[in-house]
């Protein structure tokens, strides 16, 4: 586990220690590729030619075979094998492979229609398996991925480091603007200052290395993806805007853009810093794609695509409610699978005040856009809440 993030990917032998590996340690696992050494179809049909020479009596009816389930489509077996005729299976998932004693269910299974007389032969991708036989008279038939076959998968996983790294390496900008205290050069001077100090206290405590450039009221942040995930946390919180709110008095809009070349990740940081219209610091993310994600905080970020903007801009100018306030609301209904709010909820997701949300949802009602439905009792004191239902 302590060298576990040193590897570029790894590559198991079989399912096993794949999916065994793969539940323990699956937070230390999910930017590494991975991938094991499995039977393909090719590989099982050649074998099963190879049993009808060795073994003149052999019937797939009468045998069972351990490796076929869906993620590998039963090996294409049951397009070709009526049902009546199908071999037996061990599960039709993968995953009783990741079964902490995977290795005694796979042989009491086998073992059980031995001992039924149901079965023949047994076709296993365990090597070791004979082993549990050995008093039994029993030897099962190995089938072991061809060498060709394991050639492809290392081949396979070589081009999923190739893209990580591609990934990890994409250029992202950060655009960080600082609100700006009316007819106050000594405070601007002063916010920029601080401001820059705390972007370096934080390289210092969080060991990044974020390359700072000022302008006048904004800096840009330059870094690359693999940073970039760690800082936002897989673009879900980000760690910066947590420790500017923490020690800065002032707050700081922080815009992420990842783009194709650097100068596209720093027109999209530009733009995603135009979403921070809270009053305290936030953070927001647009991808190449034109995703809007944020604001980053761990429990209201949502996702907004390019497709749902021209219906909310239609709705933008229906009801005179901003777009990123209608954005904002959308992405929340589809994140959280819910059609109902009333003002305080939605202030909270807003960072607006209860009653400008009141004013949106009256105003979303007024358009036909929300029906106020029946009160919502509340544990604090005082008159019962109207719960708007949504149709955006």
């Amino acid at each position: 586990m302590e060298n576990i993030k040193k590897m570029d990917g790894y590559i198991f032998s079989a399912q096993i220690p794949f999916l065994h590996i793969q539940r323990h340690l699956s937070e230390y696992l999910t930017e590494i590729p991975c991938t094991f050494f499995d039977i393909t179809a090719q590989d099982f049909y050649f074998k099963l030619a190879e049993i009808h020479y060795k073994y003149p009596d052999f019937s797939i009816k009468h045998s069972m075979i351990d490796f076929l389930y869906e993620e590998n489509d039963y090996l294409n077996l049951k397009e070709i094998i009526s049902p009546d005729d199908f071999p037996f299976i061990l599960d039709n998932s993968i995953q009783i492979f990741g079964q902490p004693n995977a290795y005694e269910l796979i042989y009491e299974a086998h073992a059980k229609l031995w001992k039924e007389k149901r079965i023949r032969f047994s076709l296993t991708r365990l090597s070791s398996l004979y082993t549990f036989f050995e008093d039994e008279h029993i030897i099962p038939i190995v089938v072991n991925p061809t060498l060709d076959s394991m050639k492809a998968t290392i081949l396979e996983l070589v081009h999923g480091i190739e893209l990580e790294d591609l990934t990890n390496n994409q250029v992202v900008a950060g655009y960080l603007e600082f609100s700006i205290p009316q007819n106050d050069p000594t405070e601007i001077e002063y916010r920029q200052i601080a401001l820059y100090k705390s972007i370096l206290d934080f390289n210092r405590k969080h060991g990044t290395a974020l390359i700072t450039s000022r302008n006048a009221i904004h800096y840009e942040l330059i870094t690359n993806y693999s940073e970039f995930s760690m800082i936002t946390n897989n673009q879900e919180i980000c760690s910066l805007a947590k420790f500017l709110k923490e020690n800065l008095t002032f707050k700081v809009k922080i815009g992420w853009g990842i783009g194709k070349t650097l100068q596209e990740a720093r027109i999209q940081a530009e733009k995603a810093s135009t979403y921070c219209t809270g009053s305290l610091t936030e953070s927001y993310i647009l991808t190449k794609e034109n995703e809007l994600l944020g604001p980053l905080d761990g429990h209201s970020s949502v996702s907004i695509g390019t497709f749902d903007n021209d219906k909310l801009e239609e709705i933008a100018n229906d009801t005179n409610i901003s777009l990123l306030h209608l954005q904002k609301i959308y992405g929340l209904i589809y994140k959280h699978k819910i059609n109902a709010i009333t003002a305080d909820e939605l202030s909270v997701h807003l960072t607006v005040t209860v009653r400008t949300a009141s004013r949106i949802l009256n105003r979303l009602e007024e358009c036909n856009y929300a029906s106020s439905t029946k009160s919502k009792a509340t544990q604090s004191k005082g008159r019962p809440q109207k719960l708007y239902e949504l149709n955006l």
